[in-house]
Parts: C-alpha cells; structure tokens; sequence
C-alpha cells in the first residue's frame, strides 16, 4: 500500500492549503478511497460535487501525473484487503435497494453496518488502534469525550475502562461541568475524541483546548481532516455510511470497545485484580438483578 498512503498523507498534510473546492474533493476521496479504485473519475467528481477538472488540479497539487496511475495506486490498496472486503466494497458500489420494502431496507442497513465494520478493522486500522493503546497506557489521565449521537461511544469506553483503570475521566458536562472536567488537562494525559459531521461545538473546544494545553489527542472520527483530527498522534477513522437517515455510530462504539479489550489483553495480572474489585464493589452495592433459577415441575 506504500503508494496509496503516500498519495493519502499528502492529500492530509496539504489539506489547509487547497481551495475550497480541492478540499471538497479530498475530503470525499479521503473518506471514499473505494470511489477512486471503483468509479470513473467523471462518477467521483460527480459524488464529491465539483467539476471533473478540479479533480485534475487536485491530483496535479500532490503530484500525479494521470488519472490512470492515482486510479492505479487505489486499486491496488484493494487488492491488498482482505477479499470479503474488497467483494462488499464492489456490491455496496453497485446495489440498488428498494427503500420501499421493509426487508430489502432491513438487508441494506445490515450490509452498511458489516462493510463499516470490515472497513474499521482492516489491516491499516488495527495498526492505528495498537497505536492508540501505547498513548492510553502511557497517560497519567485518560479524557474521553463525545457529545450529541457519539456520547454511547465515549461513555461505553470510560465505563469498561474505569472498571480496571482509576485514571479515566468521562468529559460529560453533566451540572455544566464541561469545562470544569477538563482542568489539569496537560502533556502527560490524553484525550480520546469521538465524533462525525456535523461535529458537536462542545467536542471540538475539548479539542482545541487539549491541544493548547499540549495533550496528546486519539480522534475517533469520520475523516482524516475532520476539526478534531488536526494534529491527533492516532486517527481512528470510521465509516458512518447508512442507508437510515441518519448516520450510524455502530463502529465509532466497536473501535472503543477493540481499545478496551486490547487494553486488558496486554495489562496482565494487575488489570485481573482491578476488575476482580470491580465485580466486588457492584455485588456489594447489588447491582444487577438476578434471576432466581427455575423450578422443577413437580409433575414432570
């Protein structure tokens, strides 16, 4: 893939310096790298909403000479992918689901949802995830925050981690603490952010504030040049892609819960002997209900 991710970190290293209409389109090629390897370059100017010639000055900026060798260098980043992927890829390409039957609808959500997923745990993003877990087990305090639709994904992280780590800190707002629960925030912590367009105000100064006070920040997002992805040491990008009408936040909150069982898998025995604690304290405080088992009949 050394081609691709050539091309990739060139198009997100010169992002701030495109036009508008450049950015438009390398946003949609960062975010759809299959429309390159799949579609004519007419079809992917036409899905990212800019003429075909700014596609060519484009490609021009990060030095490609045809549209031949940039459609090239993408098609053999699938080649390179697992086949089941590379299969899903073509088909989500070119289905065309009624939307009017219940089941056909039902069958398209659940090929959106498997194809986002196969996208999150691809070869390259398991590197970013293992990645990511180095700066969550170096950091004094672990901040997640994710506000609006992402808030599942950052409260099931900082539950599950809080359940064998003591130095996690949900950023929530709750009683209009926000700001308040990001004090202390510095170089030796790390901030995990979660979230999609449109990106939630609250999230983004989280962000921006972590950045200022020179913490690492981990993005869980939609894109390589989403506002909370700038300068991040691991982007955790995630297909939102749905055929509901509103974006799906199924993978956001499987890439978390992959960060936490990594987490455990390498924290060994002391990690063991936190949970076993854990467990002991909600037992204590009788927190779940448990069913009294079932009675024989007396007949049978």
């Amino acid at each position: 893939m050394g081609v691709y991710t050539d091309l990739r970190e060139k198009l997100i290293s010169d992002y701030a310096t495109l036009s508008p209409q450049m950015q438009k389109a390398a946003r949609h090629i960062l975010d759809h790298p299959n429309d390159v390897a799949l579609r004519s370059m007419r079809a992917l100017a036409r899905a990212a909403n800019v003429p075909p010639s700014t596609v060519t000055r484009l490609m021009a900026a990060i030095g490609v000479d045809t549209w031949q060798q940039f459609r090239d260098s993408y098609q053999n980043r699938l080649l390179d992918l697992p086949a089941s992927y590379a299969h899903r890829a073509r088909e989500l390409q070119n289905s065309e689901a009624d939307i009017h039957r219940d089941a056909h609808l039902l069958q398209s959500i659940a090929a959106a949802e498997i194809a986002n997923i196969g996208h999150a745990f691809a070869p390259e993003m398991c590197e970013c995830m293992k990645d990511a877990c180095e700066h969550i087990a170096r950091a004094r305090q672990v901040f997640v925050v994710g506000r609006g639709a992402a808030y599942p994904a950052a409260y099931q992280f900082a539950y599950a981690y809080r359940l064998f780590n003591e130095n996690g800190v949900l950023v929530d707002g709750h009683a209009g603490a926000f700001g308040d629960q990001l004090r202390g925030i510095g170089p030796r912590d790390v901030l995990i952010a979660v979230g999609a367009r449109p990106y939630i105000r609250d999230t983004v100064r989280a962000v921006a504030f972590a950045r200022k006070q020179h913490c690492p920040v981990i993005a869980v997002c939609d894109s390589n040049v989403a506002p909370i992805a700038v300068d991040a040491v691991a982007k955790l990008v995630v297909s939102d892609r749905s055929p509901s009408f509103f974006q799906s936040f199924t993978t956001s909150v499987s890439v978390m819960q992959a960060l936490v069982a990594l987490l455990v898998a390498r924290g060994g025995q002391k990690v063991l002997q936190r949970i076993a604690v854990a467990e002991e304290q909600l037992a204590a405080f009788d927190a779940y209900h448990e069913e009294a088992a079932p009675t024989r009949n007396s007949r049978s």
